[in-house]
Formats: structure tokens, sequence, C-alpha cells
């Protein structure tokens, strides 16, 4: 279990990551089915297509983006759970409570996730 969090805490990180969850899943759904009912019409011209694309594919960016964001969210829930939470998975030291309230998905302290950030986009670059 998390040593330096008590269970008011826990569960106020426990409740703050179920609503954004919801909330998420909420904008999903009605994300789903705006883009099925998102047609091109064969009327419009050639701009208006591709403005129309333009959006279709922004839209669908923005649905990765929340399908990834609820994949970190429930993986927080079960590290909370399995008394994980809080944790930096790098180093295994103590995420600070004022990241946690920014982000609670955080799996990283911040020092860690800098230095991943610094690898990752410097490996981008280097293969780019």
């Amino acid at each position: 279990m998390c040593d330096f969090m008590n269970k008011d805490q826990l569960a106020f990180y426990k409740g703050q990551i179920e609503r954004h969850i919801v909330e998420l899943e909420e904008r999903l759904n009605s994300q789903a089915s705006q883009a099925i009912a998102t047609d091109t019409n064969e009327m419009a011209d050639e701009i208006d297509r591709a403005s129309i694309e333009e959006a279709r594919r922004l839209e669908l960016n923005r649905i990765e983006h929340d399908k990834l964001h609820l994949r970190n969210l429930k993986g927080a829930l079960r590290r909370i759970s399995e008394g994980e939470f809080g944790y930096c998975e790098s180093c295994g030291e103590q995420i600070s409570l004022k990241r946690l309230q920014a982000r609670p998905e955080s799996r990283f302290c911040l020092e860690c996730q800098s230095t991943k950030e610094f690898n990752d986009n410097h490996v981008f670059r280097r293969v780019a």
C-alpha cells in the first residue's frame, strides 16, 4: 500500500480518476457517433470536401488521444488497487502530490518524466 499517502488521499485520487474516466467515456461515445454521422456531401465542392476531411482527421486524432488518456487513467486505478500508485515506475521514488493533483495518471516523477521525454525526442531526431 502507498506509504506516503493516507486512505483519504488515495480515495480523493481514486474519485478524481473515476470522474475523469466517466467524462472521457461519455466524450468518446459522443465523438464516435458524430464521426460516424459526418458525411462528405457529394454535392459539396472540392474545397468543402477537403475541409470536411480535415475536420474528420482532427476529430479522429482527438479520439485517439482520448483513448490513450483513458488507458492511462485506468492504469492509475489499477496502480491504486495494487498499492503502487504515486511511485515512479523508473526510479521508485514518490511522485509529488502536486504533480499527481495535476495529472493523477502520472507514472513517473518529474525528473524521470523529463529524462524520458528528452531521450524520446533525442532518439526520434536521430532516427528521423
